[in-house]
Protein backbone atom coordinates (compact mmCIF):
# COMPACT_ATOMS: atom_id res chain seq x y z
CA UNK A 1 0.00 0.00 0.00
CA UNK A 2 1.57 3.54 -1.14
CA UNK A 3 2.02 5.82 2.17
CA UNK A 4 -0.36 8.31 1.94
CA UNK A 5 1.27 12.21 3.02
CA UNK A 6 -1.82 13.81 3.84
CA UNK A 7 -1.94 11.39 7.15
CA UNK A 8 -0.97 12.73 10.77
CA UNK A 9 0.89 9.77 11.67
CA UNK A 10 1.31 11.59 15.02
CA UNK A 11 -2.46 12.10 15.53
CA UNK A 12 -3.22 8.42 13.58
CA UNK A 13 -1.13 6.85 16.52
CA UNK A 14 -2.15 8.83 19.86
CA UNK A 15 -5.83 8.33 19.03
CA UNK A 16 -4.65 4.38 18.13
CA UNK A 17 -3.46 4.55 21.37
CA UNK A 18 -6.67 6.36 22.48
CA UNK A 19 -9.07 3.64 21.52
CA UNK A 20 -7.18 0.60 22.68
CA UNK A 21 -8.48 2.25 25.88
CA UNK A 22 -11.98 2.96 25.02
CA UNK A 23 -14.90 1.60 25.24
CA UNK A 24 -17.05 0.80 22.04
CA UNK A 25 -19.24 4.37 22.24
CA UNK A 26 -15.94 6.22 23.04
CA UNK A 27 -14.35 4.35 19.91
CA UNK A 28 -16.82 5.72 17.86
CA UNK A 29 -16.36 9.31 19.37
CA UNK A 30 -12.61 9.45 18.61
CA UNK A 31 -13.25 7.83 14.84
CA UNK A 32 -15.42 10.29 14.24
CA UNK A 33 -13.13 12.93 15.45
CA UNK A 34 -10.57 12.36 12.71
CA UNK A 35 -10.72 13.30 9.07
CA UNK A 36 -12.23 10.30 6.49
CA UNK A 37 -8.72 8.85 5.57
CA UNK A 38 -6.98 8.75 8.72
CA UNK A 39 -10.43 7.43 10.35
CA UNK A 40 -10.25 4.35 7.77
CA UNK A 41 -6.73 3.59 8.76
CA UNK A 42 -7.56 3.71 12.64
CA UNK A 43 -10.97 2.01 12.27
CA UNK A 44 -8.79 -0.95 10.65
CA UNK A 45 -6.27 -1.11 12.65
CA UNK A 46 -8.65 -1.00 15.98
CA UNK A 47 -10.84 -3.94 14.93
CA UNK A 48 -10.79 -7.63 14.77
CA UNK A 49 -9.71 -10.70 17.11
CA UNK A 50 -6.23 -9.03 17.79
CA UNK A 51 -7.38 -6.15 18.69
CA UNK A 52 -9.87 -7.66 21.33
CA UNK A 53 -7.57 -10.04 22.20
CA UNK A 54 -5.21 -6.96 23.35
CA UNK A 55 -7.86 -5.57 25.19
CA UNK A 56 -8.66 -8.13 27.05
CA UNK A 57 -4.67 -8.48 27.98
CA UNK A 58 -4.83 -4.86 29.10
CA UNK A 59 -7.83 -5.49 31.17
CA UNK A 60 -6.58 -8.57 32.83
CA UNK A 61 -2.98 -6.75 33.74
CA UNK A 62 -5.06 -3.55 35.55
CA UNK A 63 -7.27 -5.90 37.08
CA UNK A 64 -4.70 -8.27 38.49
CA UNK A 65 -3.35 -4.78 40.07
CA UNK A 66 -6.39 -3.50 41.19
CA UNK A 67 -7.76 -6.32 43.35
CA UNK A 68 -4.71 -6.70 45.04
CA UNK A 69 -4.67 -2.69 46.18
CA UNK A 70 -8.71 -2.49 46.22
CA UNK A 71 -9.88 -5.95 47.08
CA UNK A 72 -13.57 -4.88 48.03
CA UNK A 73 -13.90 -1.79 46.06
CA UNK A 74 -12.74 -3.12 42.78
CA UNK A 75 -14.37 -6.55 43.38
CA UNK A 76 -17.70 -4.04 43.60
CA UNK A 77 -16.45 -1.61 40.54
CA UNK A 78 -15.68 -4.47 38.30
CA UNK A 79 -18.89 -6.48 38.92
CA UNK A 80 -21.37 -3.85 38.68
CA UNK A 81 -19.32 -1.93 35.98
CA UNK A 82 -17.59 -4.92 33.88
CA UNK A 83 -15.55 -3.98 31.12
CA UNK A 84 -17.20 -0.83 30.09
CA UNK A 85 -16.31 0.77 33.39
CA UNK A 86 -13.02 -0.28 33.01
CA UNK A 87 -12.47 1.04 29.85
CA UNK A 88 -14.21 4.06 31.66
CA UNK A 89 -11.63 4.33 33.67
CA UNK A 90 -8.13 3.75 31.25
CA UNK A 91 -9.86 6.14 28.87
CA UNK A 92 -9.66 8.96 31.86
CA UNK A 93 -7.52 11.49 31.97
CA UNK A 94 -6.44 9.71 35.48
CA UNK A 95 -4.71 6.85 33.46
CA UNK A 96 -3.81 8.84 30.57
CA UNK A 97 -1.75 11.23 32.45
CA UNK A 98 -0.51 8.60 35.31
CA UNK A 99 3.73 8.61 35.72
CA UNK A 100 4.89 5.86 32.89
CA UNK A 101 7.07 3.08 33.72
CA UNK A 102 10.49 3.14 31.71
CA UNK A 103 10.58 -0.10 29.24
CA UNK A 104 6.99 -0.58 30.04
CA UNK A 105 3.99 -0.43 28.71
CA UNK A 106 1.93 0.08 32.17
CA UNK A 107 3.15 1.77 35.11
CA UNK A 108 4.00 0.60 38.36
CA UNK A 109 1.64 -0.47 41.08
CA UNK A 110 1.63 2.13 43.42
CA UNK A 111 0.81 4.80 40.10
CA UNK A 112 -1.94 2.85 39.34
CA UNK A 113 -3.70 2.01 41.97
CA UNK A 114 -3.60 5.91 42.87
CA UNK A 115 -5.21 6.97 39.57
CA UNK A 116 -8.02 4.80 40.51
CA UNK A 117 -8.65 6.26 43.75
CA UNK A 118 -8.49 9.77 42.01
CA UNK A 119 -10.33 8.56 39.15
CA UNK A 120 -13.49 7.08 41.83
CA UNK A 121 -12.82 10.40 44.25
CA UNK A 122 -13.60 12.19 40.83
CA UNK A 123 -16.80 10.30 39.37
CA UNK A 124 -19.89 9.97 40.89
CA UNK A 125 -19.76 6.23 41.09
CA UNK A 126 -19.33 5.80 44.78
CA UNK A 127 -21.71 7.96 45.78
CA UNK A 128 -24.18 5.97 44.30
CA UNK A 129 -23.65 2.60 45.77
CA UNK A 130 -24.29 1.30 49.48
CA UNK A 131 -22.50 2.51 52.32
CA UNK A 132 -20.46 -0.48 52.86
CA UNK A 133 -18.92 0.19 49.29
CA UNK A 134 -18.04 3.63 50.31
CA UNK A 135 -16.56 2.87 53.72
CA UNK A 136 -14.67 -0.26 52.00
CA UNK A 137 -13.21 2.48 49.66
CA UNK A 138 -12.50 5.36 52.66
CA UNK A 139 -10.67 2.16 54.35
CA UNK A 140 -8.63 1.28 51.29
CA UNK A 141 -7.80 4.32 50.45
CA UNK A 142 -6.38 5.70 53.60
CA UNK A 143 -4.82 2.51 54.23
CA UNK A 144 -2.91 3.07 50.69
CA UNK A 145 -2.81 7.04 50.61
CA UNK A 146 -3.48 8.30 54.31
CA UNK A 147 -0.40 9.89 54.29
CA UNK A 148 -1.13 12.59 51.95
CA UNK A 149 -4.16 13.12 54.62
CA UNK A 150 -2.20 13.69 57.60
CA UNK A 151 -3.37 16.26 59.79
CA UNK A 152 -0.15 18.74 59.74
CA UNK A 153 -1.56 21.44 62.53
CA UNK A 154 0.75 21.65 65.56
CA UNK A 155 -1.48 19.11 68.52
CA UNK A 156 -1.81 20.52 71.70
CA UNK A 157 1.08 20.75 73.73
CA UNK A 158 2.26 17.84 76.05
CA UNK A 159 -0.32 15.69 74.35
CA UNK A 160 0.96 12.28 72.75
CA UNK A 161 -0.02 11.34 69.25
CA UNK A 162 0.96 9.11 66.76
CA UNK A 163 4.72 9.25 65.60
CA UNK A 164 5.24 11.86 62.66
CA UNK A 165 4.53 10.93 59.26
CA UNK A 166 2.44 8.11 60.76
CA UNK A 167 -1.38 7.46 59.41
CA UNK A 168 -4.49 5.45 60.17
CA UNK A 169 -7.52 3.82 58.44
CA UNK A 170 -10.33 3.21 60.15
CA UNK A 171 -13.31 0.36 59.11
CA UNK A 172 -16.43 -1.48 61.07
CA UNK A 173 -17.34 -3.34 58.20
CA UNK A 174 -18.16 -6.26 60.87
CA UNK A 175 -21.27 -3.98 61.32
CA UNK A 176 -24.85 -5.17 63.11
CA UNK A 177 -25.84 -5.07 59.27
CA UNK A 178 -23.97 -7.78 58.48
CA UNK A 179 -26.40 -10.89 57.92
CA UNK A 180 -28.84 -8.92 56.38
CA UNK A 181 -26.15 -7.61 53.85
CA UNK A 182 -25.43 -10.80 53.14
CA UNK A 183 -28.57 -12.09 52.47
CA UNK A 184 -29.26 -9.16 49.93
CA UNK A 185 -25.99 -9.57 47.96
CA UNK A 186 -26.50 -13.48 48.26
CA UNK A 187 -29.51 -12.74 45.90
CA UNK A 188 -27.14 -11.01 43.09
CA UNK A 189 -23.96 -12.41 43.34
CA UNK A 190 -22.78 -15.83 44.08
CA UNK A 191 -22.41 -16.75 47.40
CA UNK A 192 -18.52 -16.95 47.38
CA UNK A 193 -18.21 -13.29 46.00
CA UNK A 194 -20.63 -12.39 48.46
CA UNK A 195 -18.53 -13.64 51.11
CA UNK A 196 -15.98 -11.59 49.80
CA UNK A 197 -17.76 -8.83 48.69
CA UNK A 198 -19.07 -8.09 52.64
CA UNK A 199 -16.37 -9.58 54.72
CA UNK A 200 -16.36 -9.75 58.18
CA UNK A 201 -13.46 -7.98 60.47
CA UNK A 202 -13.61 -7.50 63.75
CA UNK A 203 -15.55 -3.80 64.58
CA UNK A 204 -13.96 -1.85 64.86
CA UNK A 205 -10.40 -2.32 62.92
CA UNK A 206 -7.85 0.79 62.68
CA UNK A 207 -4.39 -0.12 60.24
CA UNK A 208 -1.31 2.02 61.35
CA UNK A 209 0.75 2.77 58.74
CA UNK A 210 4.32 4.22 59.90
CA UNK A 211 7.11 5.07 57.51
CA UNK A 212 10.22 3.27 58.06
CA UNK A 213 13.25 4.19 55.53
CA UNK A 214 12.38 3.43 52.49
CA UNK A 215 9.50 0.93 53.20
CA UNK A 216 5.79 1.20 55.53
CA UNK A 217 5.38 -0.73 58.82
CA UNK A 218 1.53 -1.96 59.15
CA UNK A 219 0.47 -2.40 62.79
CA UNK A 220 -3.32 -3.64 62.93
CA UNK A 221 -5.45 -2.63 66.26
CA UNK A 222 -8.71 -3.88 66.47
CA UNK A 223 -11.70 -3.81 68.87
CA UNK A 224 -10.65 -2.43 72.37
CA UNK A 225 -7.50 -1.14 71.78
CA UNK A 226 -8.84 1.00 68.82
CA UNK A 227 -11.38 2.80 70.81
CA UNK A 228 -8.66 3.17 74.07
CA UNK A 229 -5.97 4.90 71.14
CA UNK A 230 -8.09 6.48 69.16
CA UNK A 231 -7.18 10.11 70.65
CA UNK A 232 -3.87 9.49 69.49
CA UNK A 233 -4.79 10.41 65.84
CA UNK A 234 -8.19 12.37 66.24
CA UNK A 235 -7.60 15.13 67.80
CA UNK A 236 -11.65 15.42 68.01
CA UNK A 237 -11.70 12.52 70.59
CA UNK A 238 -11.10 13.05 74.94
CA UNK A 239 -8.17 11.21 76.20
CA UNK A 240 -9.44 8.60 78.06
CA UNK A 241 -8.96 9.18 82.38
CA UNK A 242 -5.56 7.20 83.30
CA UNK A 243 -4.98 6.49 79.28
CA UNK A 244 -1.09 6.57 79.82
CA UNK A 245 -1.21 4.34 82.46
CA UNK A 246 -2.86 1.48 80.38
CA UNK A 247 -1.37 -1.80 79.44
CA UNK A 248 -2.98 -0.96 75.75
CA UNK A 249 -1.06 2.12 75.59
CA UNK A 250 2.33 0.59 76.98
CA UNK A 251 1.81 -1.59 74.01
CA UNK A 252 1.50 1.30 71.23
CA UNK A 253 4.45 2.71 72.77
CA UNK A 254 6.77 -0.11 72.66
CA UNK A 255 5.72 -0.66 69.07
CA UNK A 256 6.98 2.81 68.39
CA UNK A 257 3.11 3.82 67.96
CA UNK A 258 3.36 7.01 70.16
CA UNK A 259 5.47 10.58 69.93
CA UNK A 260 4.87 11.17 73.95
CA UNK A 261 6.08 14.71 73.07
CA UNK A 262 6.90 16.46 76.20
CA UNK A 263 4.87 14.89 78.79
Amino acid sequence: MTRDATLDYARVTDTTWRVLNATPARRAELLRALPPAERAVVAAGTSGPGFDMEQARRRKTVSNVLNVSFPVTFFAYYGRTGAEGLHTFLDSEFWQERPAQPGSVFPPAATSSAAFAAYLRDVDWLAEQEDWVREAFAFEDAYLFGHSLTDARPRASARPSLVPGAWTAEATFDVPEYGALLRERGTVDPWPEALLLVKRRPAPLAVVSVPAGGRIRRVHLRGDAVTALRWLWDDSAPVPEGATGTATYAKAVSSGLVDEGTA
